[in-house]
């Protein structure tokens, strides 16, 4: 029976934080999507905005209706950047969520490889003492056959 890895638990707990690790990096990912759609949809409200203020100057409007829809313009227009600076911190938490994964999957990568050795070595271990068990116990049956057979003359 091999011996158990040493390192088992070791290699147990990276397991557990790499697993931890990628499910984090999945919540960033969604995060991530979550933001450059409402920046895609700020975006697509302020052309639909623009092409609707476009449409009602050519028909006439009012000083106090150019300088709303103006106003209103420009609210959108700050929340498309806090938006896109929000996109592009969602971008970057999950780029260091990314390496933070890669790091803790190349440790459980190390300790699998060990683990691989071990479990290598247990088995080359194994194999030699059966096959000593072997030898002797044709050892022992070649003395025994010698001993009960007749001489030969």
């Amino acid at each position: 029976m091999p011996r158990r890895f040493p390192l088992q638990s070791l290699l147990d707990l990276a397991q557990s934080h790499t697993d931890a690790a990628a499910r984090d990096l999945h919540t960033l990912k969604v995060k991530w999507q979550e933001a450059e759609e409402k920046l895609r949809q700020l975006t697509t409200y302020r052309e639909g905005y623009r092409a609707k203020l476009l449409q009602t100057t050519k028909l006439g409007m009012q000083v106090s209706s150019l300088r709303d829809f103006q106003l209103f313009l420009g609210k959108i227009e700050v929340a498309i950047r806090q938006q896109t600076g929000e996109v592009e911190r969602c971008k970057k938490r999950w780029e260091d969520g990314r390496h933070e994964w890669q790091e803790k999957h190349r440790k459980l990568k190390a300790f699998d490889t060990l683990s691989q050795r071990h479990l290598s070595s247990e088995r080359k271990r194994e194999d030699k003492l059966e096959q000593r068990e072997q030898d002797e116990l044709s050892g022992n049956k070649f003395k025994q056959d010698e001993s009960t057979d007749p001489p030969h003359f």
